[in-house]
């Protein structure tokens, strides 16, 4: 009977043991607890931070691409009167008797090729040529300066191009061009 009675002191003993045992885990439970909340609350911070920072870099970027178009755009629209002003040069007629001038061949083809790199550099910039002699007028990329009578073609052609437009990006007008277009 020793046996029988030393069990039911253990269990007395165990059964102390977990009454006085549940304050220290309370304790310890509130602290993790509490540890957890803040945890979760900081982890929040962070994600709320986080994605602040994320959209500022984004609105940053944005920024930085629009400036670099502006300032392409610019800098494209300061250009446009030297193409322009390269066109004009190579349009001129050539006297007969300079025709077979060798320094006026290498001046013409000096000039063709500084206009050719010229555009190269316009197009490697987003920057084309609209085209318009020959096409209907469109009142979104071209300025009618002048109409001419002319049965032969529908209404509303263009017949001359005064002044060159260009695009920008393939969808932004940077300069309208200037025409003349045909009227019945």
């Amino acid at each position: 009977m020793q046996k029988n009675q030393v069990k039911p002191e253990k269990k007395n003993e165990n059964a102390q043991q977990h009454h006085s045992a549940p304050k220290p885990e309370t304790k310890e439970n509130d602290k993790i607890a509490a540890l957890e909340k803040e945890a979760a609350e900081m982890r929040d911070k962070f994600m709320r931070t986080y994605a602040e920072m994320e959209n500022i870099k984004k609105r940053c970027q944005n920024e930085i691409e629009k400036n670099a178009k502006v300032a392409i755009a610019d800098f494209a629209l300061d250009l446009l009167p030297v193409a322009d002003n390269l066109e004009r040069a190579l349009a001129q007629e050539i006297p007969d008797e300079l025709k077979n001038n060798d320094f006026l061949k290498n001046l013409i083809a000096g000039v063709q090729m500084t206009q050719k790199q010229l555009y190269a550099a316009l197009n490697k910039n987003g920057v084309t040529v609209i085209e318009s002699v020959g096409k209907p007028f469109d009142p979104n990329t071209q300025k009618a300066i002048q109409q001419v009578f002319d049965d032969k073609l529908e209404d509303g052609t263009v017949i001359q191009e005064w002044q060159k437009g260009y695009l920008i990006g393939g969808d932004r007008i940077l300069r309208e061009a200037m025409v003349i277009v045909s009227k019945k």
